[in-house]
């Protein structure tokens, strides 16, 4: 967000000096007014302009990470349940009509949702039935699902920084919302 300072003269004079008192505006990219020229800012409006933008920039990472998230989560527990079906008896990998899984509103069978959504190695990944004695493939499938588990705490710990930082943004813009009116009471009280 390219800033621009642009210092004008109020016309006012100081009773006690005699001297013309200045203040400075500033004009913020993107900040425009209805005829598309540079809006000038004071420097509290500068300061929101910059913390909502943050806190806009915030919300929009937050909103990504839980939709990872949200994600994450609904593969482990398909994952699960294809582990507990095939720790109940056994599981077709790749035959549909006996074992699938429905994902973000598509039917996979196993196979196919743990190579191209879950992004297993397609080798690690039997074809056919599979049962609880295939240890090698049940093995491979916990440890993904180990991987991703951690994914998940570290996104969650990444949600709670940027939720945090977010509030703080909000937190300072109300700050200057009320160093602002306490400003423009004292001066009202003056008059």
């Amino acid at each position: 967000m390219p800033i621009g300072t642009v210092e004008f003269d109020l016309s006012m004079v100081n009773p006690d000096t005699g001297e013309y008192l200045t203040a400075r505006a500033y004009t913020v990219e993107g900040v425009n007014n209805v005829d598309g020229t540079p809006r000038e800012l004071s420097i509290g409006q500068l300061v929101m302009a910059i913390c909502l933008q943050r806190a806009t920039a915030l919300e929009a990472s937050i909103i990504e990470l839980m939709e990872t998230m949200n994600q994450t989560s609904a593969q482990l527990e398909l994952m699960t349940q294809i582990e507990t079906d095939i720790l109940d008896g056994g599981a077709n990998m790749d035959n549909i009509n006996t074992s699938h899984v429905t994902y973000e509103g598509r039917n996979y069978n196993f196979r196919d949702f743990l190579v191209d959504v879950v992004r297993m190695d397609a080798a690690s990944v039997p074809t056919g039935f599979v049962s609880a004695s295939d240890s090698d493939f049940l093995t491979a499938l916990e440890a993904k699902m180990d991987e991703m588990n951690s994914f998940s705490q570290k996104t969650m710990i990444e949600l709670q920084s940027l939720t945090s930082k977010r509030d703080q943004a909000y937190d300072m813009i109300s700050n200057v919302l009320k160093s602002l009116n306490t400003v423009q009471v004292g001066i009202v009280n003056n008059y």
